[in-house]
């Protein structure tokens, strides 16, 4: 190599440093590491010596490269991934310098270092590096399996359903939990597609397909983001029917149109039930409570659409339900106050899919955030599954002493916290089970409600038949960062140590923390924690000085700079730089107007809307998680206006109107786009609920499908990527999964995370897998595809529905 190369990489060698120095002196002012400055002098004195050929560039170069691993080691141990940006650029450095040994004057050179010698130190640096590169494609644990297998401890677990899916959770106790064992894990790498149908309703201009399927019998239902209803074959994905509903898109649903499932009435099956639990009342009394059956619609699909209807269908045949409501359909809008004045923003919307059960349809209701007060309440009603007849409604501001529905013309209270996701329900108790948000605007507290805080971000328990409240449990204490919890309610019965059970109610979180009550009182079973968090807040702000947290958690450690990542050593610098410049006295550090606070665990997750799912059988707790913070600060609405930021409900601004201030966020990421913290950016983690102790955790989802400033890599690099969706659990000892932003549906090992299948599909998905046994006998997983979460454009999108199974005998 000539002379020449070598000078000019000493000149990039040393403008390097001196930029790596100049942000160590910035980092110092900040009171943060000493070593950028450190290193950038000496990668700066390296390229000056190379740049003069002299063999203490080797020297300097070699010594930079044992420091930073040092200081690697000392501060993130084997970390690999944090170990990367921290030795990748110096290793480069000092493997180049060795390269261009030969070059540097030789009277200054070791003679054990010239010539193939230093050649041979080059090769070896390379190899490091190569090592390194190789380790990109490796999995990396977070936290090992010890080899162990998980102890069944409920052999029949699961079997209630029999071969069916008939409920969003796969039952009303929503644990995801398929007892077939067909497909296990000794066979799972013969998986492949038996079947695929496309409803024809792309995922585009806002939709998203984030459904998870029914079968009944031999029929697949599910709905597409336009709120049609498709049934198919189970066996054969032929189409049987379909149902459109003619949703109107408002202004509001229009970047938001989903729709996460439909719900399932056996009425024969409601009426031996009800004649069961009647058979000792008298005969009189029966028949003044029973409605008359009707002829048709035996087998019913209830269906929550966007534009706020609840209509009923007939299964077989997929003609609407004329006795229920009025010719089938209900008006949720009936009693929900109308939008603010001059915004479309409280447009009142259902996208989750109902609790039916017992004879009851349970729906809450979906409200844009953010953007003004004054906005509709959240009220939770049930309806007659028969008639379509309201129930009752429970609303924040009445709480326990009424859930009574409010005449005809009366407005349910507005600015009580909603529930948007899907309750769960016990049959044994007669207990509903369903989790709250917080009153919105979500960022600015000083207006909140005392009914508001009380049922912050809280899972309440009522009766089914009647909405009458029996507790309520907050898994936060006044709310700032739109920690509403979406996700279902698990009901699990936990074994006890001598032999007795403990029906426990499993809450999966925002925050990442996971509460485990007793589901007939709302007593934590899991030990649960109130610790100090942060009051320095604005002036106008409420704000609760301690927050609870779970003994069971996931992802929630506190960030300290040394946490903070990059995919170089410069953008590592820079993101530590930005760190120190924010707010951040740990989570629930209050909102300024001055700084940006950092935001963690993130508003987006921790746990999601998509939920978790127990092994049954074993009381193992598979959940995805979500590793993505932010930030945020407070502006003034004409400040902002100024500017020209554009108000939406969930983007990097909004108005917040009729409160002090409005509110801008956005990722903490780098200037590459890249996450400004340690990877994993989302993981699959399985969790004994006995003791609470991690079994495994692992990185979910690679980055090859995910644009970074538009480009997708397309290497299969198992970071361990944001996730949607939830995961389905089988008696096969496996874990299916395709919520991950890569194209893939993947099947985990219960005992040990490893990936042991994974099927390539089209888009991506976001929804949660399902599981059942066709007619043919055989067992399959059905997938829906409809792209990537929120990719903000119409590339790579959807709309499949995918099926997997064995292959036949003899083939």
């Amino acid at each position: 190599m000539s002379s020449k190369l070598a000078q000019g990489a000493g000149i990039l060698f040393a403008l390097l440093g001196v930029l790596l120095a100049a942000g160590g002196v910035w980092l110092i002012t900040l009171g943060g590491s000493w070593f950028y400055l450190l290193a950038g002098a000496v990668l700066a004195a390296t390229g000056v010596a190379l740049v003069r050929l002299r063999a203490s560039a080797l020297w300097m170069a070699l010594g930079l490269l044992l420091f930073a691993a040092v200081w690697a080691l000392w501060e993130v141990g084997l970390d690999f991934w944090q170990l990367v940006p921290r030795l990748i650029a110096f290793l480069v450095v000092a493997m180049v310098t060795a390269a261009f040994a030969p070059r540097l004057h030789r009277r200054d050179l070791a003679p054990a270092l010239r010539c193939r010698p230093a050649g041979a130190l080059a090769g070896v640096l390379a190899l490091g590096l190569v090592g390194f590169f190789a380790g990109m494609f490796v999995p990396h644990p977070t936290v090992e399996a010890d080899g162990s297998r998980a102890e069944v401890t409920n052999a029949a677990a699961g079997q209630a359903a029999g071969n069916d899916w008939p409920a969003y959770g796969r039952t009303s106790s929503g644990d995801r939990y398929a007892q077939f064992d067909q497909i296990n894990t000794t066979n799972v790498k013969d998986l492949q597609v038996a079947w695929t149908y496309r409803t024809g309703d792309l995922a585009i201009d806002g939709a998203e397909y984030q459904v998870t399927p029914l079968k009944i019998d031999d029929t697949v239902y599910l709905c597409t983001p336009l709120s049609k209803v498709v049934a198919v074959d189970a066996t054969t994905g032929k189409e049987k029917w379909r149902f459109d509903p003619k949703a109107v898109v408002s202004e509001s649903t229009q970047g938001w149109k989903r729709c996460r499932g439909v719900g399932y009435a056996d009425l024969d099956a409601l009426d031996t039930a009800t004649a069961a639990s009647t058979a000792t009342a008298p005969a009189q009394a029966v028949a003044a409570n029973t409605p008359a059956a009707p002829a048709i619609c035996r087998k019913r699909i209830i269906e929550t659409t966007i534009d706020a209807r609840l209509l009923a269908l007939d299964a077989e045949t997929g003609k609407l339900c004329e006795d229920f409501g009025d010719k089938g359909y209900v008006d949720l809008g009936i009693g929900i106050a109308p939008a603010p004045k001059d915004s479309d923003a409280g447009t009142y919307n259902v996208t989750s899919a109902p609790l039916v059960a017992d004879g009851v349809v349970m729906v809450g209701g979906r409200l844009n955030d953010n953007l003004t007060v004054g906005e509709p309440g959240g009220v939770v009603r049930g309806y007659d599954v028969v008639t379509g007849k309201i129930l009752w409604a429970w609303d924040a501001k009445r709480g326990a002493t009424d859930s009574t529905p409010l005449p005809e013309g009366q407005l349910y209270p507005l600015e009580t916290p909603n529930f948007w996701g899907t309750a769960a329900y016990d049959p044994k108790l007669g207990l509903a089970y369903f989790p709250l948000g917080n009153q919105t605007p979500d960022f600015w507290t000083g207006n909140r409600h005392d009914y508001s805080d009380e049922y912050t971000d809280a899972v309440v328990a009522v009766e089914l038949k009647t909405g009458k409240e029996r507790w309520h449990f907050r898994t936060a204490n006044i709310d700032q960062f739109d920690y509403d919890v979406s996700s279902q309610p698990i009901l699990y019965d936990m074994p006890g140590k001598n032999g007795e059970t403990t029906p426990v109610l499993v809450q999966l979180t925002k925050r990442g923390q996971v509460f485990v009550l007793d589901r007939r009182t709302g007593q934590p079973v899991v030990p649960v924690e109130y610790r100090k968090v942060s009051t320095d807040a604005m002036p106008g702000m409420k704000v609760a000085p301690t927050q609870p947290h779970s003994a069971i958690a996931v992802g929630v450690e506190p960030f300290k700079e040394s946490d903070m990542w990059g995919a170089s050593i410069f953008d590592q610098l820079y993101c530590r730089i930005q760190f120190k410049q924010m707010r951040w006295e740990g989570e629930f550090t209050p909102l300024s107007d001055k700084q940006r606070t950092l935001i963690y665990p993130g508003y987006y997750g921790g746990f999601n809307w998509g939920g978790g799912a127990v092994d049954a059988s074993t009381g193992t707790l598979i959940v995805n998680d979500i590793r993505m913070a932010q930030w945020g600060r407070f502006i003034k609405q004409e400040e902002a206006k100024r500017i020209g930021y554009k108000p939406s409900t969930e983007g990097e601004y909004s108005t917040q109107t009729g409160t002090p201030w409005g509110v801008e966020r956005s990722m903490f990421v780098s200037p590459l786009g890249v996450p400004c913290f340690k990877p994993p950016f989302g993981t699959m983690t399985a969790i004994d609920l006995s003791t609470g102790k991690t079994r495994w955790q692992v990185p979910m989802g690679t980055i090859k499908d995910a644009p970074v400033h538009g480009i997708a890599p397309g290497v299969d690099i198992p970071l361990g990527m944001p996730t949607m969706g939830g995961p389905l659990v089988t008696k096969g000892g496996l874990t299916f999964f395709h919520g991950s932003l890569d194209y893939y549906v993947r099947a985990l090992d219960n005992d040990t995370g490893k990936v042991l299948w994974q099927g390539r599909l089209p888009v991506g998905g976001q929804g949660a897998p399902m599981s059942y046994v066709g007619k043919d006998g055989r067992q399959y997983v059905v997938v829906v595809a409809g792209g990537a979460t929120r990719t903000g454009t119409n590339d790579n999108r959807g709309d499949y529905v995918i099926a997997y199974a064995l292959p036949k005998a003899g083939k």
